[in-house]
């Protein structure tokens, strides 16, 4: 599911005020012998706590249900009936609790158990719960239930393997798409059936499709690189890099990709006044919402994912909307990296002080199965974290949908890699943004302090 920089800093600085008042770091309430871990060759919402709406919890039947918690805050009846299939399959009950917030979820995984099975929106927090024994590694779940990690697509997959143990189990994927509105395209005198190629021509279109009003105020803008939320992840792959080398000992922040990608975002705020560009966000409405910029033709190009054409989406709140999906534009001088783009999305975890192992790796054995993975999934909808489950017929009735799919299977699509300094490094691109957007501070400088910082601070860390 979809995810906010800003929204998972908040909940990151959140988690290391809790774990610095942690309890003891807890057991597992089975001991178990990890088995030989699989070689491994990665948007919705992830929401801060102080805004979240208190957790809505499905009633069950009398019992020991297995007790799921979710960040998501969507359609808890529609979750509670996937997992009634279990229940009528297995006998075994579940109760789930959707919109979670992150401070019940540690308070419940430092102490007593209040939960054994969580489903997170985002692989960013597994390396920090892992480091703090807050979850257990999953590798003897996979063993005895022979749950087939070779048919996950090797991004995901790899994401949730921490310093050789699989911490987490991808669910569902995501990846990311330019949705453009059709109708301000042609209104601009732009062809309505050709998008931009290259992110070059993003700004030029950007210039066309952007209007003031009579005291030079933003009244329509063509694009904006972090509304809903920022995207460096995949801006930053489609010049060819990521922020952390492959092997997981180099930060890459000064580097001429990161410089480059910064500088194009930094663009769409210098080219039109970073005041102007806050305030026409201020009223450009929620990104869920009726009142969002993007169904309101105030916002022409949106960078989001395969659920954004779903029915909690542009189903729901601009049914009319005469739009289009393509892979994001590249550099125009690297054509090579045409179709780029990051995998990543939902997991599923095991606290460690998880009560009902036994019950719980038998769901995650059955979420795990094609057919039911993509029973959920097309609900929502998110991508399969199977190949056997994108390969389901059912997909192809989704043209939308196809084409995330198309994209997860390109020879291009690349993971985002996790590691002991991921938090450190996305607060840095907050803080880094932050400063060059709205200040109009030097990127090439905070770039080049940045880098020695987090470099010495992995650096320590991967000595431990």
């Amino acid at each position: 599911m979809n995810r906010n920089l800003q929204t998972m800093t908040t909940v990151f600085i959140l988690i290391a005020m809790i774990l610095v008042g942690c309890a003891p770091k807890v057991t597992p309430a089975a001991t178990q012998a990890p088995a030989n871990p699989v070689p491994a060759t990665a948007a919705p919402a992830t929401q801060a706590p102080s805004t979240q709406a208190p957790a809505t919890q499905v009633p069950t039947v009398a019992g020991n249900p297995i007790r799921i918690w979710l960040t998501w805050p969507e359609a808890p009846a529609k979750m509670q009936a996937y997992f009634d299939g279990f229940t009528a399959e297995t006998g075994i009950k579940t109760e789930v609790t959707t919109n979670a917030p992150y401070d019940k979820i540690i308070a419940g995984m430092s102490g007593t158990s209040a939960f054994d099975l969580l489903i997170l929106g985002d692989i960013y927090s597994v390396s920090m719960f892992a480091d703090n024994e807050l979850i257990q590694p999953m590798d003897n779940i996979i063993s005895t239930q022979k749950i087939d990690v070779n048919d996950m697509y090797t991004g995901p997959r790899t994401e949730c393997n921490y310093k050789g143990k699989y911490f987490c189990l991808p669910w569902g994927t995501d990846d990311y798409a330019l949705f453009w509105n059709k109708d301000m395209f042609e209104a601009a005198g732009l062809d309505p059936n050709k998008p931009p190629e290259t992110m070059e021509q993003m700004l030029d279109y950007a210039d066309k499709l952007t209007k003031t009003d009579a005291q030079g105020n933003l009244t329509q803008v063509g694009f904006i690189p972090d509304f809903p939320w920022e995207h460096s992840d995949l801006y930053l792959a489609m010049y060819g890099s990521t922020w952390q080398s492959a092997d997981g000992t180099k930060i890459q922040f000064d580097t001429p990709e990161m410089l480059a990608m910064m500088k194009w975002q930094q663009q769409f705020y210098t080219r039109y006044g970073a005041d102007k560009v806050s305030r026409f966000l201020a009223s450009a409405g929620n990104y869920k919402g009726a009142d969002s910029g993007f169904y309101t033709n105030k916002i022409a190009m949106l960078v989001d994912g395969e659920w954004q054409p779903g029915v909690d989406y542009l189903q729901k709140y601009r049914p009319d909307m005469n739009y289009g999906i393509t892979s994001m534009p590249y550099p125009a001088a690297r054509p090579d990296l045409k179709g780029t783009v990051v995998l990543w999305g939902t997991v599923v975890e095991v606290p460690s002080n998880a009560q009902n192992l036994d019950e719980t790796s038998k769901l995650i054995a059955w979420m795990m199965l094609p057919k039911n993975q993509t029973d959920m999934m097309i609900q929502i909808p998110n991508l399969p974290s199977s190949h056997a489950a994108a390969a389901d017929p059912r997909w192809a009735t989704l043209p939308d949908l196809q084409i995330f799919i198309d994209m997860m299977n390109s020879a291009k699509a690349q993971p985002i890699y996790v590691g002991p300094e991921t938090y450190d490094i996305l607060t840095a691109i907050s803080t880094i943004q932050e400063e060059m957007f709205l200040k109009g501070a030097d990127v090439a400088t905070l770039l080049k302090s940045t880098q020695t910082d987090l470099q010495t601070k992995l650096d320590a860390a991967l000595k431990k």
